[in-house]
């Protein structure tokens, strides 16, 4: 029915159907979805192409796919306009947030609200070993500029870099939405509330950073590392004594002893051990050094998250 219709007609279709039609469809999905990057990652990392199945270092120009992303050699600059003509934004996006997800899930994707400030439709970073790719769609950009020449349709910019020097810069193209990309965007933001999208294994850091859950699963389950550089997370923690009470320093030692020795962190070893002091306690969760900068059109790190 979805390609013969609009958003709205679609989801009034979808509406109409039992629940459980809907439950069991969701479920299929996700399981096919889960099968297919298992049998990508592990294809990815025989240096093999899951899509063209050929190996991932090799180019042909009249053949687009997905994995020119990696920039085998041959790719340049020119080739570009075949590449974004041939795949939707969403096929693209997911290749690259499936691609970031293979050494260190959500983690090499810095997709969070907040460091990402303003009204774009789309903006986020990934990156994996010395590739970060950046994406970047504002309101004006899926109207199209209908005032300048270039980019007088719906359209977003890509951002390419190669050992952080750029390969593909944000100006050198307006790349034009497909038909179902268009599609697809007036039906998530349209319809938020039933019509949910989510890029499964590819799921980048605010699916974590963006609920209360989720930042209780940060506090509660990351663990220490040794070195700052790979953290995905730095959380630190604020404790108020209740009023005309005191919290002893050889508490707040123990649990930096135990945290330690346990490999948990201080925060949820704290909240542990003064659940019932009646005390004031306050993490801050920020993304640590281990996840890419948000390389926007404009600005640059922001804010952090409260727990």
């Amino acid at each position: 029915m979805r390609p013969n219709t609009t958003p709205d007609e679609f989801v009034k279709w979808l509406k109409s159907q039992p629940p459980e039609f809907l439950e069991k469809g969701n479920e299929i999905t996700r399981l096919e979805a889960e099968k297919d990057y298992e049998e990508f990652a592990r294809l990815f990392k025989e240096g093999q192409c899951s899509i063209c199945g050929k190996p991932l270092k090799t180019f042909s120009a009249n053949n687009p796919c997905l994995h020119w992303l990696l920039r085998p050699k041959k790719f340049k600059k020119k080739h570009f306009p075949a590449f974004f003509q041939e795949f939707t934004y969403f096929r693209i996006s997911a290749y690259v947030r499936w691609v970031a997800s293979i050494d260190k899930p959500m983690q090499n994707i810095n997709d969070i609200q907040e460091e990402h400030p303003g009204e774009k439709l789309i903006d986020f970073t990934a990156k994996h070993q010395h590739l970060t790719w950046s994406f970047s769609c504002s309101k004006s950009d899926l109207e199209g500029h209908m005032t300048t020449k270039s980019g007088n349709y719906p359209h977003y910019h890509m951002q390419m870099k190669l050992n952080g020097q750029s390969f593909i810069r944000y100006s050198d193209f307006h790349i034009p939405f497909h038909k179902d990309d268009l599609f697809d965007m007036e039906l998530f933001s349209k319809h938020k509330d039933f019509a949910v999208h989510s890029y499964g294994p590819g799921s980048g850091m605010q699916e974590l950073m963006g609920s209360e859950e989720g930042l209780e699963f940060i506090v509660d389950h990351s663990t220490p590392t040794d070195n700052p550089d790979d953290a995905a997370y730095n959380l630190s923690t604020m404790i108020m004594a209740p009023e005309g009470g005191t919290i002893s320093g050889d508490l707040i030692a123990d649990a930096a002893k135990e945290a330690k020795e346990s490999q948990r962190t201080l925060a949820s070893v704290i909240r542990e051990k003064l659940k019932d002091s009646g005390a004031n306690i306050t993490t801050i969760v920020a993304p640590g050094d281990g996840v890419p900068e948000p390389l926007q059109r404009e600005g640059g790190r922001k804010k952090k998250s409260n727990r």
